[in-house]
């Protein structure tokens, strides 16, 4: 497993810079406020990936100090805890990212945005809502229907993709039994140890992981959502979005109608 990779990928810092800050809302606001509230969530996918890779890196400590013992269970414990928190992290980088989506394509008001709207829609957002929302404009034909073509073939990619499924998988059981089993940290029994005639009964058991099955994983589904969120960024990005200077008597005129937006 590549933990240098990991050390060393900071390309994904770029995302932070999407933040809107005084000048976007200056110049969204009004015109545009799904934009904000999209890249406002674009922020959420930020830190939760950052804690994903911490998460991730930390499990490749060598010394895990006062959390683990020094005997190679306890350290094999510290380890895989850290691999699942990270895993977890990861998942819910995919969940916020479908918020992106759908703070974006969400009817455009400037009272919506001001009043904090868009932090109740967050609630009502699921896959499937964004998937059939995209659809839904790309049925009428209207405006903006190529980026919502865009982005709906790219969510079914990302969505559909091999690592993405496995990933989710794991994610979905650890929902229903809390844990992830690693080989070598405790008894998984699928078989009654006694045999009649050769046979020996089923018991129930939990899906067994390596490691190192978890590693790679995670690192192939850290590289691809990557990819993934670089793409959603450039489709729904508008040139100029970066720039920081407006003039004096737009800014005063813009956070005027922000302020009567609250009233």
């Amino acid at each position: 497993m590549d933990y240098n990779y990991l050390r060393e990928d900071s390309a994904f810092h770029e995302w932070h810079k999407y933040t809107p800050l005084d000048t976007q809302y200056i110049k969204y606001a009004k015109s545009n406020p799904s934009l904000i509230a999209a890249c406002h969530k674009i922020e959420d996918v930020y830190y939760a990936y950052c804690s994903a890779r911490a998460s991730f890196m930390f499990a490749n400590s060598e010394n895990f100090g006062d959390i683990s013992g020094t005997n190679e269970t306890s350290k094999l414990y510290a380890k895989t805890h850290f691999l699942t928190n990270a895993l977890l992290e990861y998942a819910i980088c995919l969940d916020i990212s479908w918020q992106v989506v759908w703070a974006y394509i969400q009817p455009s008001s400037l009272e919506y945005l001001m009043n904090q709207k868009y932090k109740d829609m967050e609630k009502e957002c699921t896959r499937d809502s964004v998937l059939a929302q995209l659809k839904c404009v790309i049925s009428q034909n209207s405006f903006g229907v190529s980026i919502a073509q865009k982005l709906l073939e790219l969510i079914n990619q990302f969505d559909n993709d091999e690592d993405t499924l496995k990933l989710r998988s794991i994610y979905n059981g650890i929902k229903h039994q809390g844990i992830i089993h690693y080989e070598g940290l405790g008894a998984n029994f699928s078989e009654i140890s006694i045999s009649i005639n050769g046979k020996m009964p089923p018991m129930l058991h939990r899906k067994s992981y390596t490691v190192e099955y978890i590693e790679e994983l995670m690192l192939s589904y850290h590289k691809k959502f990557k990819l993934y969120m670089d793409e959603i960024i450039s489709i729904i990005i508008p040139e100029g979005y970066l720039e920081t200077t407006v003039p004096f008597e737009k800014a005063i005129a813009e956070i005027i109608k922000m302020n009567k937006a609250t009233e």
